[in-house]
């Protein structure tokens, strides 16, 4: 037996093991470094209360605003490149490598001397130089992350997001208790961070000697060609991400700020079950990209499939217990963030299945089709906010984010179908049905003022079960993927 699970987690054997270990990987790593990261959050938000929070959170929209142009896409180019192995990729890889670090040097001085600048909030600008420190520390783990996943060995990020977020939580603990300001918490944020970048390169010390010192200047203009439709997706993608809070910020207090961006933080945790899901999946995406259009399909439809069978008892669920979640992790003092929270739960739905149609965009080597849709989404987003925020705001900013998406979503999936033959609709039946009948269970529960744990854990047995009886194929194949 245990030679049986050591041959499971650690080696990569076939298609459908290699998804499983790498998705199990995933998501230990991103539950155990989220859990201890959202620790932070929730103890620095009563602490700080939402003033303070929305003091550091507007000053990460600002920087990650102004850090726009540090990756174009370049990471998961690298994983492409490497993945597929076309020729000369080792010069390739390299000279993306260069490239990313000219771009990622001067986003970080944008950072550091832009941000104060023009900050509408006064009390932010002392945190730029921690804030930028932050985000060059998470930048250069991107890349070592886009490595890594080309000789798909999750269990590596598994180490390196339990010890750095480890870090995050108690420093940020003792710092809070020492000086419960908003800069405690930005400078435990960029020492983890240093921690888990330091650690990942020890790990791949091996590997990436094989992508240095083979840069081509010549390369540099193909590169930015083939990078510039996905680099308008990641940009666009990241304004999307930070122009909430930042609008919220010319129009709004600090406080209406800090419910946002509590209620975003909720938001950020449960993105990490498409997001496990994608990355384990995206290197076999782009070997079937390439080989058999027909798998290719058949795994998208699939993919999609599995990441709403989360995601619809998620958003429907948390819909119905939004208030009692949001007291119990920040307290009474953020229970008016309720709507806020029930509207952005309701993205989920469009998000899940847009984090795979892009990534099989990608793999077809179809970026241009993405920057399209993100172009039209995200000046949606930036019109609605406008509109919205000045009336209703934190909750007009988060039916904003939530049009927006819906919007991309409808756009990429209708240029997928185009091209390749995939099916999700029909598969979700069951799932609806179970999630419907979950509902129910949760109502009957929250009549008899069952607690939110008990109910959470009710609701789920009622979920999976009801998919049991009514025999969900997606159930069968995970019982087989060993």
């Amino acid at each position: 037996m245990i030679g049986f699970i050591k041959k499971f987690l650690f080696e990569n054997t076939k298609e459908k093991q290699v998804i499983a270990k790498n998705t199990i990987w995933l998501f230990a790593s991103e539950i155990t470094g989220r859990l201890l990261k959202m620790g932070l959050v929730i103890y620095s938000a009563r602490v700080l209360g939402a003033d303070g929070w929305g003091v550091f959170s507007y000053a990460l929209s600002i920087a990650s605003l102004l850090m726009l142009f540090s990756d174009i896409g370049l990471s998961n180019l690298i994983t492409r490149e490497a993945t597929q192995k076309n020729e000369g990729y080792i010069t390739f890889i390299s000279t993306a490598l260069t490239l990313k670090t000219i771009i990622l040097i001067l986003s970080i001085l944008a950072v550091a001397f832009i941000g104060p600048a023009i900050s509408h909030i006064p009390e932010a600008r002392t945190l730029f130089p921690a804030v930028a420190a932050i985000f060059l520390f998470d930048a250069i783990r991107d890349i070592g992350f886009a490595i890594n996943r080309v000789y798909e060995k999750m269990e590596r990020e598994m180490i390196v997001k339990a010890i750095m977020n480890t870090v995050i939580l108690l420093l940020g603990i003792v710092l809070l208790k020492m000086n419960p300001i908003p800069a405690s918490v930005a400078w435990a944020y960029a020492v983890g961070s240093a921690v888990g970048t330091v650690i990942l390169a020890v790990m791949l010390w091996n590997n990436l000697r094989q992508f240095t010192a083979k840069a081509s200047k010549k390369l540099f203009k193909p590169i930015i060609k083939t990078a510039l439709p996905l680099a308008v997706v990641t940009l666009i993608g990241s304004i999307m991400a930070n122009t909430d809070v930042f609008m919220l910020g010319i129009w709004r207090d600090t406080t209406e700020i800090g419910l946002y961006a509590s209620m975003q933080r909720i938001q950020q945790f449960i993105f990490i079950i498409p997001g496990m899901i994608s990355t384990a999946v995206f290197p076999l995406t782009l070997r079937l990209a390439e080989t058999d259009a027909k798998k290719f399909g058949s795994l998208l439809g699939k993919a999609i499939t599995l990441s709403l069978l989360a995601g619809i008892p998620i958003t429907i669920g948390g819909i119905l217990l939004a208030k009692p979640i949001i007291i119990l992790l920040f307290g009474v003092g953020y229970v008016s963030a309720v709507p806020i929270l029930q509207i952005l739960l309701l993205t989920f739905l469009f998000f899940f299945p847009l984090l795979f149609l892009s990534n099989a965009i990608f793999a077809c080597n179809r970026q241009r089709s993405l920057a399209y849709a993100y172009i039209f989404g995200v000046i949606g987003n930036v019109a609605l906010n406008a509109l919205l925020i000045p009336t209703f705001g934190a909750v007009g900013s988060a039916f904003a984010t939530l049009a927006s998406t819906a919007i991309i979503m409808c756009i990429v999936w209708r240029k997928m179908k185009l091209t390749h033959d995939f099916e999700v609709m029909p598969r979700l039946k069951r799932i609806t049905l179970s999630s419907i009948v979950m509902a129910c269970a949760i109502l009957i529960l929250d009549y008899f003022a069952i607690g939110l744990i008990p109910t959470i854990l009710v609701a789920s047995i009622v979920y999976f079960g009801v998919l049991l009886l009514l025999k969900e194929p997606l159930i069968r194949e995970m019982k087989n993927i060993a």
